[in-house]
């Protein structure tokens, strides 16, 4: 921690301001003044509740309650301690005002040090990155035994198209792939020569047998933040795979929800959040019965009430969680969590009737 007394910290957020290194992040924010917000990193959503403050230089997250200045964000994001967020600072070009004085000639042994490009949705290079991770799910028992545990078994995963990030190997993949560098930064899955879902099973949104998006989880504690998305907005994870004619559905709240229950072989989404429930209700339209099957917790319930209220009494019915089960991916590792889930699901088309 020596490194803090002989760096100028104030100097140093004054060449990188906040808003800009979190855009330089992959998260995208609305507006220019003192407030601006964006989709979080740090947890599944599909509203921006991330707000920055431009006079105070810090951010805060009104859904997951996250917080910080410039170096928390950077530390949160990276996965790095304190001083290695300062190097990393320090050997980056500014991206503040001080970024518009007049440029001077740079080495070439810094090019690799440039802010990577804006995220782009390259679904033909997230999916040649999807079978890297598929194959190195294939090598990891440590992987295999963690989705085990979570009631998601081989057939399943392979049918899901689930993925594991060793951390290692995804550019040479990629790049054998034929994909140049400049695609693959942009593609927002390396970030300073690191992989974004390293440690991370990884849930990809197919549509059309493409991948559109990617999500991971980790499986490591050390690993944080515990949930990595690609930046930009996050879909209606599952939605498009589902039989316009089912005649009902579940909605889920998180990603390992939806998982099991896919697993299960019911027809299922997830919101990936507990907000944006106008939205959601808007994507559903057409659905003739939904079953919402939130997290047991204070947001989980008020989602669950708003999403019921946006469909209607008709449409909608509220799934209640067993006591003392906080969320259905909870279910996963109990030997009767499929019949306790249906059960309930049973209760909730007959109190709806």
């Amino acid at each position: 921690m020596t490194l803090t007394s002989t760096v100028d910290i104030p100097a140093l957020k004054a060449r990188h301001p906040l808003g800009d290194v979190v855009e330089a992040a992959g998260v995208k924010l609305r507006g220019r003044g003192r407030v601006r917000q964006g989709v979080c990193p740090f947890h599944e959503e599909t509203q921006g509740s991330f707000t920055v403050y431009a006079d105070t230089q810090r951010f805060y997250c009104f859904g997951c309650g996250l917080g910080g200045d410039m170096l928390d964000f950077v530390q949160r994001t990276d996965g790095v301690d304190l001083p290695e967020a300062i190097r990393r600072l320090e050997r980056a070009p500014p991206l503040g005002p001080q970024a518009a004085a007049p440029a001077t000639a740079q080495p070439a042994s810094s090019a690799h040090r440039q802010e990577p490009p804006p995220t782009v949705r390259d679904p033909a290079l997230l999916t040649a990155a999807m079978r890297c991770y598929q194959r190195q799910l294939q090598l990891s028992q440590a992987a295999q035994a963690y989705l085990a545990g979570r009631g998601i078994v081989p057939q399943a995963a392979q049918q899901l198209g689930l993925g594991y990030a060793s951390g290692h190997g995804l550019r040479d993949w990629l790049r054998q792939a034929g994909f140049d560098d400049r695609r693959i930064l942009s593609s927002g899955l390396v970030r300073q020569q690191r992989e974004r879902f390293g440690g991370m099973v990884v849930v990809p949104e197919l549509i059309g047998g493409r991948v559109r998006w990617l999500a991971g989880r980790s499986i490591w504690p050390e690993v944080s933040p515990r949930f990595q998305a690609l930046p930009g907005p996050k879909p209606v994870l599952g939605l498009s795979r589902l039989d316009q004619q089912a005649p009902w559905i579940v909605v889920a709240e998180g990603l390992f929800d939806w998982l099991l229950l896919t697993a299960w072989g019911l027809p299922a989404c997830a919101a990936l959040g507990a907000q944006g429930m106008d939205k959601l209700a808007s994507s559903l339209q057409g659905r003739p019965r939904v079953f919402l099957a939130f997290d047991a917790d204070e947001a989980g319930c008020a989602a669950a009430n708003e999403l019921a209220g946006l469909l209607g009494a008709h449409r909608a019915a509220i799934v209640n969680l067993p006591q003392g089960v906080s969320d259905v991916g909870e279910l996963g590792a109990r030997p009767d969590g499929r019949a306790v889930f249906l059960d309930q699901l049973r209760r909730a088309a007959l109190a709806a009737r």
